[in-house]
């Protein structure tokens, strides 16, 4: 959802008006919902928000560098998954182990490893494939505007947004029994995100750990 519509379907569930509640007023609660999620989830717990990237796989091409930092988000920080031409594929945190060999042995179908913000295949891919990362990052810049169209949480989770608005939509109202109902689902909604992030994480890749001795 955009925030347009995030909006609307506020509106939707709290017959708030335009008298009653403005657009500007509806983007400032949705800013204060948008943060509190990120100060909660994201920033406090060292938790990220969900990026996806892909890239085509060139022959004889092993290194892929992953996002980097820039103006809109710290880069790439967490690896959940990777997938070669679609297919799940092992990610290995070397320093877990004592040689190169010990690695290869456990693998006799392509895996990766990170090192330096970059991604390498092993073995070094033959043919042109295409290579598909799940991870995290961290946005820079928080704040919504009507021309959003970018909510930087995956779409699963755009409803939170709508309960924790809704709350401060019927407290503006001064309607306190549906607005401690709405403050109730969306800290309901929270915890749960709290839980299903917290195990994620157990098998995510911090991008600054990984090693890689033998590209030393």
């Amino acid at each position: 959802m955009d925030v347009s519509t995030i909006i609307a379907l506020s509106r939707k569930q709290t017959s708030a008006t335009s008298g009653q509640i403005s657009d500007a007023d509806y983007l400032k609660y949705l800013n204060i919902i948008y943060k509190d999620i990120f100060s909660r989830l994201v920033v406090d717990s060292k938790k990220y928000t969900w990026q996806s990237f892909n890239t085509d796989v060139i022959a004889w091409q092993s290194e892929y560098i992953l996002p980097q930092p820039d103006s809109n988000s710290t880069g790439l920080k967490l690896v959940l998954k990777v997938f070669l031409n679609w297919k799940d594929i092992p990610i290995y945190d070397t320093s877990l182990y004592d040689s190169e060999k010990e690695v290869l042995d456990k693998n006799d179908k392509p895996y990766c490893i990170l090192r330096d913000g970059s991604l390498f295949l092993i073995p070094i891919p033959d043919k042109d494939w295409e290579l598909y990362i799940e991870g995290k990052y961290i946005p820079m810049d928080l704040t919504l505007t009507n021309t959003s169209d970018e909510i930087k949480l995956p779409a699963e989770y755009h409803n939170i947004l709508v309960k924790g608005l809704n709350s401060l939509v019927f407290g503006e109202k001064q309607i306190f029994d549906k607005q401690q109902l709405w403050e109730w689902y969306y800290q309901q909604w929270i915890k749960q995100i709290q839980v299903e992030w917290s195990f994620e994480n157990e098998s995510a890749y911090h991008v600054e750990d990984a090693y890689l001795w033998f590209l030393e």
